[in-house]
């Protein structure tokens, strides 16, 4: 017994001088003083607690030991999304500078503002360019877990360095897929949230199952051309920011017209290409319309002349990827868009009771779809252009 005491005490000395050396070492990333502090907090965690550890295997594959019952988790690149969606919020300790300020683009820091804006902030937020992470803060917060929308190689660079496991999501503009699912997945199972994110999966396979039934019938025949547009990507886009694969056209099987370039992603085109292709339907991002009002007014003719302006077929499109993909956004654009192309497939549904149904589910509760009212955002007309 003497000796099990001597051996717990020498554990917390090491750690407590690895945690002092790591202060005095600067926010240089990957640091050998992170690696060395987190080194000797995860051997001293051991020794002291004796807490036992699962396996949960994250949305890149890779197999990660996490404490059996985990109390706390920090955050890379947009990994705080899918922790409320895993209902684990409350055991984040740490989220990024994008996190710090909610913003209507992204609904799960407008749901958690309160929460978020109490927390320190470990690294710059972004979730698929450049990633700024601090490492030595990381380590000296000690959380159980870190979420990270960082590649696989990040993931495991960024484990090696601070010697903290570190789960991997991947859903970049993705809805219903099995990347989104196991990301929720594992979350949950790495955070002791494994009921909330089952719950939450099961009403989206059941939003999917919804959607997918309603169009599986309709020939390509009956199908309008649709096209997604004023879609950001590295900045506001006009009238050419378009999608190829859109998440939501390709959940509803739409013909969206810029599939045809055989692209995959955000891409521009010009009017003459939007001209050629002439869509039936246009679903614009309203929050660039001061661009898209600019070029209408500097090309009317050429706008009026299109059949979505001759059957006043512009509707607004909600954006739903930012910093990564808001996946309950994403969800109710896909009914706003099924209603709207295919009326009869849609006519018993109660859009506005669904819309808040799915913000709900995602979000814990919260009622997004009433905020994005009050901000006089929402699915829609487009507002007039002149």
């Amino acid at each position: 017994m003497k000796n099990r005491i001597s051996a717990i005490v020498a554990a917390a000395f090491t750690v407590t001088l690895a945690l002092a050396l790591a202060g005095c070492g600067g926010q240089a990333s990957g640091s050998a003083s992170a690696s060395a502090a987190s080194s000797s907090a995860s051997a001293s965690s051991s020794a002291l607690s004796g807490a036992a550890t699962k396996a949960v295997v994250d949305a890149y594959g890779r197999t990660v030991e996490v404490p059996a019952h985990a109390q706390s988790a920090a955050t890379v690149g947009s990994g705080a999304r899918f922790v409320v969606y895993a209902g684990a919020q409350d055991k984040l300790v740490a989220v990024t500078e994008m996190e710090t300020e909610p913003a209507l683009n992204r609904p799960y820091s407008m749901a958690y503002a309160d929460l978020f804006k109490r927390l320190p902030a470990t690294s710059n937020g972004n979730h698929l360019l450049e990633t700024n992470v601090n490492e030595e803060e990381l380590v000296k917060l000690s959380p159980d877990v870190i979420i990270s929308s960082r590649s696989k190689e990040e993931c495991d660079q960024l484990q090696a360095n601070t010697g903290i496991p570190v789960i991997g999501i991947t859903y970049q503009n993705q809805l219903f897929t099995d990347n989104v699912y196991k990301s929720i997945e594992c979350v949950g199972a790495a955070l002791d949230t494994e009921d909330h994110a089952a719950q939450v999966i099961a009403k989206m396979k059941e939003w999917e199952s919804d959607i997918t039934g309603r169009v599986a019938n309709i020939p390509d025949s009956a199908k309008p051309s649709v096209y997604v547009g004023a879609v950001n990507y590295k900045g506001a886009k006009s009238w050419g920011g378009t999608y190829a694969h859109y998440a939501c056209t390709d959940v509803l099987g739409a013909n969206n017209v810029a599939d045809q370039t055989g692209q995959d992603g955000a891409l521009d085109v010009g009017l003459e290409q939007i001209g050629a292709w002439n869509p039936d339907y246009m679903f614009l991002n309203a929050g660039n319309i001061d661009l898209l009002k600019a070029d209408y007014a500097a090309n009317r003719a050429f706008f009026d002349d299109l059949a979505a302006f001759k059957d006043n077929r512009l509707y607004t499109q909600p954006f739903f990827n930012f910093n990564g993909t808001n996946v309950d956004t994403g969800i109710c654009d896909t009914y706003f868009i099924g209603a709207t192309i295919y009326p009869d497939a849609f006519a018993d549904v109660d859009l506005d009771a669904k819309y808040k149904e799915i913000y709900e589910t995602m979000l814990g509760g919260f009622d997004f779809y009433s905020v994005m009212q009050e901000n006089k955002m929402g699915f829609k007309a487009f507002p007039p252009l002149a």
